[in-house]
């Protein structure tokens, strides 16, 4: 009878659990990969470290009400990561709808008023939700607090709407 990799009690040092999981996670051997996480201790170091590889597994398996849940949670211990919200916004994109992703960025933008990141994703949603001016206002000021946004924004899928504006404003086309 095959053994479940799940419940592992810790039988080795934590950096060899992490280590093993890593290595499972890069080879999508995520059952596995999940079976090293729950032998790592609940301290919070090893906490937020094995929360955070399970948001990349749920991703992967595009388990998005499951990388929703854990990205909340570490949204709300770590208000003060801006990756947790966009990983929140992310999930909540895929498993419930965009506005509720919206809503999510806009009440990070209240933490990360400087946030660049948060600020392409909003710019996103409001092309997605049909509204081209403000998403031009969000990538602007994204791109203003960091000039890469521009490149991101002539490759984006969710802002085809506003691609020819875009050109107009002198982005250009990327030259790949």
């Amino acid at each position: 009878m095959e053994e479940k990799p799940h419940n592992r009690q810790p039988i080795l040092n934590p950096k060899v659990h992490w280590s093993r999981a890593i290595g499972y996670f890069q080879l999508a051997m995520y059952d596995q990969s999940i079976g090293e996480l729950e032998a790592l201790p609940d301290q919070l170091d090893w906490s937020q470290k094995k929360r955070s590889l399970l948001i990349d597994i749920f991703q992967q398996q595009k388990k998005w009400t499951e990388m929703r849940d854990v990205a909340h949670e570490l949204c709300l211990e770590f208000p003060q990561d801006a990756q947790w919200w966009v990983l929140d916004a992310y999930a909540t994109r895929r498993s419930k709808s965009i506005e509720a992703a919206r809503e999510i960025l806009v009440e990070a933008l209240l933490h990360h008023y400087e946030d660049a990141l948060i600020r392409f994703n909003l710019a996103c949603y409001a092309c997605q939700l049909g509204s081209f001016g403000e998403c031009l206002d969000f990538l602007k000021e994204a791109v203003r607090r960091d000039s890469r946004y521009k490149t991101m924004a002539m490759e984006d899928e969710d802002l085809e709407e506003v691609r020819e504006t875009l050109r107009e404003m002198g982005w250009g086309d990327v030259v790949v």
